[in-house]
């Protein structure tokens, strides 16, 4: 196989994040919602306090009740497993399954390039989640 017929990490990128919004996509509009503008949100978040600070934040804010999905959470997931996922083409981490974890046992080099490559993905996602996600005004009807 030549390199030419492989997918570029671009294409990598995108098929992931596309994967990702379309199970949002099957789910409540009320999340749909909130996920499409969480991800919209979050590069800025995260050019302005960085990837681990970010992170803490969407944690933070998934807390609650165990039983119910919340839309920071799945963020929050969406991120760690492309960064720290085993068979993730962006996996920067090692270390732990876990993002905030794997963060806080990185070195500066790793989590340049982590923080670099979530920008990255939230590209694609930020797209998608544009596309196929509910607006705030579908989840009102």
């Amino acid at each position: 196989m030549t390199t030419q017929n492989l997918p570029t990490m671009d294409q990598e990128r995108a098929r992931f994040a596309l994967a990702r919004i379309e199970a949002i996509s099957k789910k409540d509009a009320v999340i749909q919602a909130e996920v499409r503008r969480y991800i919209n949100g979050l590069p800025a978040l995260i050019h302005m306090n960085g990837l681990g600070q970010a992170m803490a934040f969407y944690r933070s804010k998934s807390k609650g009740d165990d039983k119910k999905e919340t839309s920071h959470k799945l963020i929050y997931d969406i991120l760690g497993l492309w960064l720290c996922g085993k068979d993730s083409k962006g996996r920067i981490f090692s270390s732990s399954n876990d993002l905030l974890a794997a963060i806080t046992q990185s070195d500066m080099q790793h989590y340049m390039a982590a923080q670099n490559e979530a920008q990255a993905v939230l590209e694609w996602l930020k797209k998608f989640a544009v596309a196929l996600l509910a607006t705030e005004e579908a989840k009102h009807e």
